[in-house]
Parts: C-alpha cells; sequence; structure tokens
C-alpha cells in the first residue's frame, strides 16, 4: 500500500513539474502595443475609457485615417491623446475641420507651440498628487490628481481656463469658428492604470462626453501607427462619382434602345434548310454518278431495319416472315402490307442481275411511309 501510494504521489509531481516547466519555456509573451491605443489593455493604453463610453451608448469609434479625411458637417468630437508628431498641415486642416462646427479635445502633456494657446514651463514635472480646481464648477471640490507635465497653460484672450493646480492652468478651450479645441496637459489621466487613481475620471468625464446630437466620438489612432487604408471609391470627390454613375445609367439605357434584342442568337432557319438540302443532293448527285443504286439502297435497308429493333426489338438478320410477325401487333393491315412490299423489293434487288437508279427512286420512295411510321413509334 505504501509503495502504491509513493507512485501515485512521484507521478503527480512529475506532472505539475512538466506543466511548470513548460509554462515557463512556451509561456508566449504578450505584443508590445504603442501607449495610449484605445484597443490596448495594457497598463498605458485607453482601452477602459474607450469600452465604457461604448457600454454607456456613446457613438464612439477608432479614427484611422489622416485627419484630411475626417467626416464633415459638424457635430463630431475628436480625441487624440499624446500623438507622435503633428505637422503644421496637419493643424491646418483640424483647424478647418474644426471650424465647421467640431470639437477637438487634445491629451498631451508636452505640445508645440499653437496659435490658441501659450505655454510656460514651471520647472521640474511633478510625481506627487495636487490638488485640483475646476474652474467650470462641473466636477466639484476636493479633487486631486497627478500631473507629470512641466508645462502650464498661459492666460490669453480667446482661451477659456478649464482646470489648473498650485503651478498654474493644466486645461484650456478655444473657440475655432463654428467649433471648439480643448488641451488637457495630462494625457497619463487617461491610461488604463491612471484612471482610476486620485480624482482623475472625475476631472476628465466632462470632456468626453457627448450630447445628443453628437454624430461621432473618433479616437485618433492614426497618429499612434496605426492606418486604414480608405476604400478605391474614397480617393474620388463625391461629385464625380455621382457624374461617373449617371454616365453609367445613360450608356446602359442607349444600349437597351439601340439594341434590337437581348438574348440567345438563333441560326436563321432558311440557312439550316438550305445547307441541309444541299448536303443531301450532293450525297445523292456521289452516288448516282457512281452508279451505286444498290448500295444506297442497302443503307435505307440497314435504317428501316435498325428503327425496328428499337421499336420492336427485331434482330437485324431476322427473316422477313419474322420481321412481319414483330411488327403485326404493332401496324395496321395497310401498313404491315406496306412493309411487306417494302421487304420484298429489298429482297428483289439483291436477286437482280442489275438495279437502276429510277427503280431505286421508285423503292425509295415507297419506303418513306415505312421510315415515318417508324419514327413516330
Amino acid at each position: 500500500m505504501l509503495k502504491r501510494n509513493k507512485l501515485q504521489i512521484a507521478l503527480a509531481v512529475s506532472i505539475v513539474a512538466f506543466l511548470l516547466f513548460g509554462y515557463v519555456l512556451v509561456k508566449p509573451d504578450l505584443p508590445d502595443l504603442p501607449p495610449y491605443l484605445s484597443t490596448s489593455a495594457d497598463r498605458d493604453g485607453t482601452k477602459a475609457v474607450f469600452t465604457l463610453l461604448k457600454e454607456q451608448g456613446a457613438p464612439v469609434k477608432a479614427w484611422k485615417q489622416p485627419w484630411r479625411s475626417l467626416p464633415s458637417g459638424g457635430r463630431h468630437k475628436l480625441i487624440v491623446i499624446q500623438p507622435y508628431t503633428l505637422a503644421a498641415k496637419e493643424w491646418e486642416e483640424i483647424r478647418t475641420w474644426v471650424s465647421g462646427g467640431n470639437e477637438l479635445v487634445l491629451f498631451h502633456d508636452a505640445p508645440e507651440q499653437l496659435d490658441e494657446f501659450t505655454f510656460t514651463k514651471t520647472g521640474q514635472a511633478g510625481s506627487a498628487p495636487v490638488a485640483i480646481t475646476d474652474l467650470t464648477g462641473q466636477s466639484g471640490t476636493g479633487l486631486s490628481g497627478k500631473v507629470a507635465s512641466a508645462y502650464r497653460l498661459k492666460e490669453a484672450p480667446g482661451m477659456k481656463p478649464l482646470l489648473k493646480d498650485e503651478r498654474g492652468i493644466i486645461a484650456g478651450r478655444a473657440a475655432i469658428g463654428q467649433g471648439s479645441m480643448t488641451l488637457l496637459l495630462v494625457p497619463e489621466w487617461m491610461r488604463n492604470d491612471g484612471i482610476l487613481e486620485h480624482s482623475h475620471f472625475e476631472l476628465i468625464r466632462p470632456y468626453l462626453q457627448t450630447s445628443p446630437e453628437t454624430v461621432g466620438l473618433w479616437f485618433d489612432e492614426y497618429h499612434h501607427g496605426l492606418y486604414e487604408k480608405p476604400g478605391l471609391l474614397a480617393v474620388y470627390p463625391g461629385w464625380l462619382l455621382a457624374v461617373l454613375l449617371q454616365l453609367t445609367l445613360g450608356a446602359l439605357l442607349w444600349l437597351w434602345m439601340k439594341g434590337v434584342r437581348f438574348g440567345p442568337a438563333y441560326t436563321p432557319r432558311a440557312w439550316t434548310v438550305r445547307r441541309g438540302d444541299e448536303t443531301l443532293l450532293a450525297a445523292a448527285g456521289w452516288y448516282e454518278r457512281r452508279g451505286l443504286a444498290r448500295e444506297a439502297l442497302a443503307h435505307q435497308a440497314r435504317y428501316v431495319r435498325g428503327l425496328m429493333r428499337e421499336r420492336w426489338g427485331v434482330r437485324f438478320d431476322a427473316t422477313v416472315t419474322q420481321a412481319l410477325a414483330a411488327a403485326k401487333p404493332h401496324l395496321s393491315k395497310e401498313e404491315l402490307e406496306q412493309l411487306a412490299a417494302v421487304m420484298r423489293s429489298w429482297q428483289a434487288a439483291e436477286e437482280a442481275a442489275s438495279y437502276s437508279p429510277k427503280q431505286f427512286e421508285k423503292d425509295s420512295r415507297m419506303a418513306d411511309g415505312v421510315i415515318r411510321r417508324l419514327e413516330r413509334e
């Protein structure tokens, strides 16, 4: 009994050791995704906020195309979190888009100089949580958060302060045309590992929410290295596609009006009849010139006997009496007499010393009625 228990214990230890050893060696490495991705569940991702907005029914989606392709028409909101680089041309494109009645919310701890905002450097970035004041009164009081940026916004005409700490303004908004641009110097508050720390979520929630009139809420992923190629037709302007569609429909209608018919092409009956007659005349002329009347009659006899075999099962080598006996249940008295006359003409042609084309024509005309009767069987 003790020996059996030892074997079971040794087997269990071996299995556990094998699993642990395999887990250590074969464990796949997690993909190293770029920070601030809305699809990343890593510590530096922003999937938590993205998922929360989606569960609340917001029309949130990821944007993976250049800013010049952003949907126009107003009532859209674009959230950009710590983008890699922003060229001057892109700033012109986004200002044009915002001025059409859209909103840009930019999270960046060290943005470049912008026309709408001016910055000042306050020294070293802070690492401890500090008191945050909501200048709009939307987030309540007694709020705190960590601000890692060493920059602060300066008060300037056209810029509305939103949040500030003990060293200055950390968030502001500027109107551009019919839209607005909001800048927050705290992108780390949007990360999965920081969204629930201190009062981060309460402070940024007002700038993520959408109104019932909002058509789309977009998280910019294009400036995180993710790019989605547009469709083939997306490179052409809408007016050009409309013109091409109308021209295509016009061409189809013109073809429909000009076309004689739309369907299968049939061979003209006159051609087939003429072709069949010419073939028969050529074959008949060849037999006539060669004097092959007896051979032509033999072909006709084989054809009739073949029809009798298919219809009634009469053998090719059956005698006249046997063939007539097999045909009697199927033919009338006149038809049976006609078949007998045809078969007697075959025998006479075989026994005669010569067989003229005139006699072949007479016998062939007599056999036509039998052939038509058998083909109807």
